[in-house]
């Protein structure tokens, strides 16, 4: 076991949040488990090879902060696309300059052992991508079609045992294997149903990324859970949003972890509120289309 080594390691990094390394395996460490990961289960829930490799290498700076992690993202990302049956060359060819360099002379750091370790499974990492996988991870196949609940947009009441609370679906993630909802949360909540003007005269936790929105209130469901809470949300209207990112996942099952959200205290989670009106480029209701003039 690699233990005094990864310590070492954690601690050469801790200063600037690298993952830890676990052993000299391609995949064993904190980031060949989050790029192999993604790659395989992004095809498995029908990604095209092309978009998996587009977002891959749209994070390359991430991941590549020394000539160490760029052995550990070249090689991993070579290896994920040849488990999936889709390697391009140029990617190939970069993974085995990596590999003709040399195990990086950092792999001593961990065991004295570990850099020959580590030599070996590159040797043999370079054969494999040679071949072509005779037994490539194959794209899932939905098991039963399911009709989301909500679309991205909806604006929904949502009904305690008391109370009301109102927010929008800010993400629905359709794949052949999952079936799974963002709510973005209001902070209001009160006795009677609310309305749509009274969802467009709350606050929402938000601040912004670049120039987009960054939402800090999230409740994310799986198609199961949320069903099991159907009856408790009604949709009232419909939004068009500003441009916006997920500031923070939190997954959720039951209405207390929505109340929960919506009751965040302000100054534990360092949050700050907009008018959620300031969010909505246009509105919809039964009886209306409106475009926010802010």
């Amino acid at each position: 076991m690699i233990t005094e080594g990864t310590e070492l390691l954690k601690k050469n990094y801790e200063g600037i949040g690298i993952m830890a390394i676990d052993g000299v395996k391609i995949i064993d460490s904190d980031t060949a488990c989050d790029i192999y990961n993604y790659v395989t289960e992004s095809y498995k829930d029908g990604l095209s090879a092309d978009k998996i490799i587009e977002k891959i290498l749209a994070d390359e700076k991430d991941y590549c902060i020394d000539d160490f992690y760029s052995e550990i993202y070249w090689t991993t990302l070579a290896y994920s696309l040849w488990k999936i049956g889709h390697l391009p060359e140029d990617i190939k060819e970069k993974a085995n300059e990596f590999i003709k360099k040399g195990a990086n002379e950092l792999w001593i750091e961990i065991d004295e052992k570990a850099l020959k370790q580590r030599q070996k499974n590159l040797d043999k990492l370079a054969i494999q991508l040679e071949t072509e996988n005779p037994k490539p991870i194959k794209v899932s196949k939905a098991k039963n079609a399911r009709k989301p609940y909500f679309k991205t947009g909806d604006v929904l009441v949502i009904k305690f045992d008391d109370e009301y609370g109102v927010g929008f679906v800010s993400s629905v993630d359709e794949g052949p294997r999952r079936l799974e909802y963002n709510l973005a949360c209001t902070r209001l909540l009160q006795k009677e149903k609310p309305s749509i003007d009274d969802f467009l005269s709350s606050k929402i936790a938000c601040g912004k990324q670049d120039t987009s929105y960054c939402l800090k209130t999230d409740c994310w469901f799986n198609h199961k859970d949320l069903g099991q809470l159907i009856d408790r949300f009604e949709k009232i209207g419909r939004v068009e949003l500003e441009d916006y990112v997920l500031g923070t996942l939190s997954p959720a099952s039951t209405l207390d972890d929505i109340y929960n959200q919506i009751t965040l205290n302000k100054k534990t989670w360092n949050l700050k509120f907009k008018d959620t009106r300031e969010l909505i480029k246009a509105f919809e209701t039964d009886e209306r289309t409106v475009v926010n003039d802010k």
